[in-house]
């Protein structure tokens, strides 16, 4: 029975394709329904002066001819009406044509013919499972359906699913097929018997026909991987990226930047869940598309936009508009690639699409040094341990990290990654030893993969270098100088190549407590007796590095330190990691995170630390004051406002607030930033209020970034 589907179609799924208040008033309208004519593919009903016909491929293929788009209501009509009256609709003459007048529901021949109906219909289901029905489509098929682009979207979905498989949950009932995925709020919905065209989600329109395609496939995959093949070279685009953007590149850079436009006009303090679950599918279409460095800024947006709806205070709409003025800059950089210089053009696209981490190219590093390593963990609660590495040959620092994201693994620890090491080597063997790779596996310039297939060679053991040794090997940074030139960024896109650097420093100083900042200064001293200050946080997961580092300075000989590099709005801060001493074994690398030193006495900052704690829950709740310079406050004032619209969604400056931004513009040009002046300025231009605010944004965080200072001390002048 080419109906029967219709039949099989329960609430949640009509709801799905349309909305709950349209099933509502569609209940309302049965008394208007008149069955007018059934053909072998399909029924033809009319409902309040419209008509309605119903096919065998399904209601995503049901069509009225009434104004509405889409799923109407006398669709639905039509289908709840054909529900409740079975036993009318005749399926042994396909061509015969029904009067509205019903026939009674009690006589004999009604009956008859709803059992004969009810009955073929399970014969039918029993006939063959949904399983076996659902199998028994044809991949190839299928695919040529969907095309390449979404192909290759329904590929990444995969792989996320078999990396974590709890993001697709299947659940095969009597005559439908449920996947529980993070594709969409409510799961998707595959009926075998409207095959593929027939399947039920709320997904994106442009990721649906992708989406519906990944659950087809996963399901061969889980049950019948044989069966499924792929129609086309998957890793042929990865392998071999174009050096032009092609036209889907382009639709879908220009969809993004309207993206962001959108989520400025709705107003960032009102964001919607289903717009931020919109995000987790565009990183993935970044990532099939070959523009990983795209989907990795997606998905920290997307992982700082679900913080904030869960109302976690690490996150306000401050962070989400640096976020997505920083994206949008970045999309206008790739949309205006085409203007460039065509010698330019292939280089410039190929940094701005980053490299896919998963592909690793395979390498030998002849002499790599250990420098030291960081437990590290983030306000969404990944975690991971961090080893760096100096490439005497490449003259640079690489790290490699061993990490997971929240929940994902509650076996991975601060001691159990200690164990595991990195490439199957404890963190203790590796601290220890210089190392040959012989199959090492590169992500970036800077980085390492973690990788159990990296194969290594020992050169030695760490403490048989001399401070000879690492003059000559230009391991680290000794001339505090330097340090501006290295951070400087070139370009408002360009991000740091590494998080951390080794400074060799002459002497380090015991630790000051700054009340104010609420942090732990450690003065370092370079050849030249310039001071750079290093800090620790007033933090629980800081108090062990106080301790330790504080012991070592007044016990042992320190001549180098390990520091992340954190930015702030004014200035850069070292926070330190390791260090390594000179022992009377020679060189040693000191953890301050794993390794512990023998405590003779209660160090200075573990007596201060006790005083502190008391702190921290007033750091919460008082606004930190800092002495900013002129152009830092009127970068602040300016940012202000800018957010303030940002937050509402307002559509236009008010008048006395236009004026205000005209004053701070002008106070820009006094400072002697005339360019700032005129961006402001340009209030009056074609570009809706959206627009004009990230591109705002993203012009004074760039001046913000410029003004970074590193705090150098003592400065020697001839």
């Amino acid at each position: 029975m080419s109906w029967q589907i219709y039949i099989q179609y329960d609430e949640d799924s009509l709801i799905m394709h349309s909305n709950a208040g349209l099933l509502r008033r569609a209940r309302k309208a049965l008394n208007g329904v008149e069955l007018l004519q059934q053909n072998s593919d399909q029924l033809l009903f009319h409902v309040e002066e419209c008509e309605v016909q119903l096919p065998i491929k399904g209601i995503t293929q049901a069509q009225c001819n009434c104004p509405a788009q889409g799923c109407c209501k006398h669709i639905l009509t039509s289908i709840l009406w054909l529900q409740e009256n079975v036993s009318h609709v005749s399926t042994m003459d396909s061509s015969q044509e029904r009067s509205s007048d019903h026939a009674p529901k009690n006589s004999a021949e009604s009956t008859t013919q709803q059992h004969s109906s009810s009955d073929a219909i399970k014969i039918e289901q029993n006939t063959k499972s949904t399983k076996e029905k659902l199998l028994n489509f044809d991949p190839n098929k299928i695919q040529k359906q969907a095309g390449k682009a979404n192909i290759r979207l329904a590929y990444e979905f995969i792989q996320h699913w078999l990396a974590q498989p709890k993001q697709c949950q299947i659940d095969i009932q009597a005559n439908k097929i449920s996947f529980q995925t993070d594709l969409s709020p409510n799961p998707v919905l595959l009926y075998p018997a409207t095959g593929f065209e027939g399947i039920l989600s709320e997904i994106h329109d442009k990721q649906k026909i992708a989406g519906h395609l990944a659950c087809v496939a996963y399901f061969f995959l889980q049950y019948a991987p044989e069966k499924w093949q792929w129609s086309i070279e998957l890793d042929q685009q990865q392998n071999n990226p174009s050096q032009q953007l092609a036209l889907d590149d382009r639709e879908f850079i220009e969809e993004l930047k309207t993206m962001c436009q959108n989520f400025i006009q709705q107003g960032l303090s009102h964001l919607a869940k289903e717009n931020v679950m919109s995000l987790h599918i565009l990183n993935m279409q970044a990532r099939a598309q070959n523009f990983p460095r795209l989907g990795s800024l997606l998905r920290t947006l997307h992982g700082t936009m679900r913080q904030f709806l869960e109302e976690d205070i690490q996150v306000d709409e401050q962070q989400l508009f640096n976020q997505l003025a920083h994206l949008y800059a970045y999309l206008t950089a790739l949309s205006e690639i085409e203007s460039l210089n065509p010698e330019l053009q292939a280089d410039a696209l190929a940094k701005l699409r980053g490299v896919i981490k998963r592909d690793y190219q395979n390498e030998t590093i002849a002499h790599l040094i250990p420098l030291g390593c960081e437990w590290w963990t983030t306000d969404s609660g990944a975690h991971g341990l961090t080893v760096c590495f100096w490439d005497v040959s490449e003259q640079q620092l690489k790290e490699v990290t061993q990490a997971r994201a929240n929940h994902l693994d509650r076996t991975f620890d601060m001691h159990s990654a200690a164990l595991t090491g990195i490439w199957g080597s404890s963190l203790s063997f590796l601290l220890q030893h210089q190392l040959e790779m012989t199959h090492a596996k590169s992500s970036s310039e800077c980085q390492l993969s973690a990788s159990t297939e990296t194969r290594f060679l020992q050169k030695g053991a760490f403490n048989q270098l001399s401070i000879s040794d690492l003059d000559q090997m230009n391991i680290g940074v000794s001339q505090w100088q330097t340090l501006q030139a290295m951070l400087v960024p070139y370009s408002s896109l360009e991000q740091l190549k590494s998080r951390y650097v080794l400074l060799r420093h002459r002497s380090i100083n015991a630790p000051e407590l700054n009340e104010l900042e609420q942090y732990f200064e450690y003065r370092v001293t370079d050849q030249e007796n310039i001071a750079l200050k290093l800090v620790i946080p007033i933090e629980p997961e800081y108090r062990v590095r106080i301790k330790h580092l504080t012991h070592l300075i007044q016990n042992e000989k320190i001549l180098a330190t390990l520091v992340r590099i954190e930015t702030t709005q004014q200035q850069l801060q070292f926070i330190p990691c390791s260090v390594i001493l000179q022992s009377a074994k020679g060189l040693k690398i000191f953890s301050l995170d794993y390794d512990h030193p023998i405590q003779k006495k209660s160090s200075l900052a573990e007596l201060i630390t006790g005083r502190i704690e008391k702190l921290l829950e007033q750091k919460k709740q008082w606004q930190k004051q800092k002495q900013l310079s002129a152009l830092d406050l009127l970068i602040v004032e300016t940012q202000a406002l800018l957010e303030f619209y940002a937050n509402t969604g307002r559509s236009q400056f008010d008048r006395d607030d236009q004026v205000k931004l005209n004053e701070l513009a002008q106070q820009f040009a006094d400072l002697g930033l005339s360019f700032i002046r005129n961006t402001l300025q340009m209030g009056s231009a074609p570009d809706d209020l959206a627009t004009q605010l990230l591109k705002w944004r993203h012009v004074l965080l760039q001046l913000q970034r410029l003004n970074q200072r590193i705090a150098l001390e003592g400065q020697v002048t001839s």
